[in-house]
Formats: structure tokens, C-alpha cells, sequence
């Protein structure tokens, strides 16, 4: 296969084939792969009017998403046979994100079928709201958020990118100090250029975000992208952590900005 690295140019095409899906996966956007970039390389083909995306990590080359195109077991094969042409192991080509209702075409084809940890969504308006016992945390921290520190949220702007990667600094230093978990603190690392992308490049990936101010100062960020007309993933969320109820602040004023989406992707939690 003729593979071409995925640009950002190349969004509409993606999106172009991942909109009758309406899935409410987040993988199911060009955002949620775009901005790991610094971490795998991406690369992508039209084969019969099937978009194929695949990843590549340590050499190893994998499918982040199926086939974008109706279910063809021919197209299924080509894909594995790509893969296992570069990859050292064939234990290692893989296709992930499958929906569960093709999961009867690639068993029926004979490939090994294990489900991911899943992804959770939860109603934007019960987020929004915060009513009821179950959020009664959640409320009281934005209360006093508020009634303590008379917050300003607003839309992220491109002029709030130094402030705002100074505040992932301080966030990302006092979440390593309180662990020494070496894999927990490269989780850590390896969000930086993460977050670096959002920041910079909010636009060109299709990103919307929002700020929180206090005394001018930003103490928390958070970004995201719509997956389908009712669902939109939250994938992005920095908030001081020496500020009590900044997160919950935030992430219920992101919610209230998204009235008209229904479903709140929060990915794994």
C-alpha cells in the first residue's frame, strides 16, 4: 500500500467518511489521533473507496480505526497483510475501535475479537445541572469555587497559550509530587506535547475550548471536539489544584456551553 502521513489538511476527508458513522466513540475523529502526533506517526490510503488509517509506533504499525467504508473481508485481509509485512510480530497487527455491531463480520471472518476498556457517556444536562445527591460534591466545589474566588469563564483564545502552558507546568509538577509511580509520572510526560497541540493548534484540529480566570490569571483549561450531532468528548482538562472546586467549575460550565449536544463523551473516566 501507498501510505501518506495524516495533516491536518487532510481532516475534511476524514471526517467526510466518519460522518455516516455517527459514532460516539472518541476515536471516531480526526482530533482524538491528530494530537498524538508527536508520539505515533499516522498514515492513511484510499482503497476502494474505504479510508484505511494506520499508526505507527516503534516501527510497529497498527489500526487505530476499521476500514471507513462498508464491511469487506478483502479489504480486511489487504489491511492485516500490510501490517504483518512491517511489523516484526504478526501479534502485534491489529484493527481497534470495531463497533459492536460489526463484530459478527470479523468473527465470521475468523480474526480473534477482545473487547477495550470502554468509554463512558453521561447526559450533558445532568452534568450541566449537577442536581441530586449523586453530585452533591461536585455542586458544593463549585459553590465555593465561586462564591470564594468570583471566576470568569470564557472561550479559549489563541493569546491564552503561554499563560495556559504555564498553569499545565505547575499542574504537571504537583501531580508528579504527589506520586512516584514511574508510569504514572511518564503518563505525565507524555501529555505535555499533548496539551501543546490543543493549545496551539486548536483550530486547525477542530478543537473548542474554554478558560477559567481568576484575578486574570488562567487556573484552568479544557478541550474538546463533537463526535456525532449529540454526542461531544470532553478530552482535554487542566485545572489548579491548589484552587478547591476550579475542576468542578469547569468541567460544568463546559458542559452548560454545549446545550445543544445531549451526550458527554468523558473517554475512560
Amino acid at each position: 500500500m501507498a501510505l501518506s502521513p495524516l495533516l491536518p489538511e487532510h481532516r475534511p476527508l476524514l471526517e467526510r467518511y466518519l460522518a455516516p458513522l455517527a459514532s460516539p466513540l472518541s476515536a471516531y475523529s480526526f482530533a482524538a489521533h491528530a494530537l498524538w502526533r508527536d508520539h505515533f506517526n499516522f498514515y492513511w490510503t484510499i482503497d476502494q473507496d474505504h479510508f484505511l488509517l494506520f499508526a505507527e509506533y516503534d516501527r510497529f504499525l497498527y489500526m487505530p480505526l476499521p476500514p471507513l467504508g462498508a464491511p469487506d473481508p478483502k479489504i480486511v485481509a489487504d489491511c492485516f497483510d500490510e501490517m504483518d509485512r512491517r511489523n516484526r510480530s504478526e501479534g502485534i497487527s491489529r484493527i481497534e475501535n470495531i463497533a459492536e455491531a460489526d463484530l459478527p463480520y470479523y468473527q465470521k471472518w475468523g480474526l480473534k475479537v477482545e473487547p477495550k476498556a470502554p468509554e463512558y457517556l453521561y447526559p450533558r444536562e445532568a452534568l450541566a445541572d449537577l442536581k441530586g445527591d449523586r453530585y452533591k460534591s461536585q455542586r458544593w466545589g463549585c459553590n465555593r469555587f465561586e462564591k470564594r474566588y468570583r471566576p470568569i469563564d470564557r472561550p479559549y483564545h489563541p493569546s491564552d497559550r503561554d499563560k495556559a502552558r504555564g498553569l499545565f507546568q505547575k499542574w504537571a509538577k504537583l501531580r508528579a509530587a504527589r506520586s512516584s509511580d514511574p508510569f504514572y509520572r511518564g503518563l505525565l510526560e507524555d501529555s505535555a506535547p499533548l496539551h501543546a497541540r490543543a493549545l496551539a493548534e486548536s483550530e486547525s484540529l477542530g478543537l473548542t475550548g474554554r478558560v477559567v480566570e481568576v484575578s486574570g490569571e488562567i487556573v484552568g483549561y479544557t478541550f474538546g471536539f463533537p463526535l456525532n450531532r449529540e454526542t461531544f468528548c470532553v478530552a482535554i482538562e487542566v485545572a489548579d489544584p491548589t484552587l478547591p472546586g476550579a475542576a468542578s467549575f469547569l468541567f460544568r460550565n463546559f458542559c452548560r456551553a454545549l446545550g445543544p449536544y445531549i451526550w458527554i463523551n468523558t473517554m475512560d473516566d
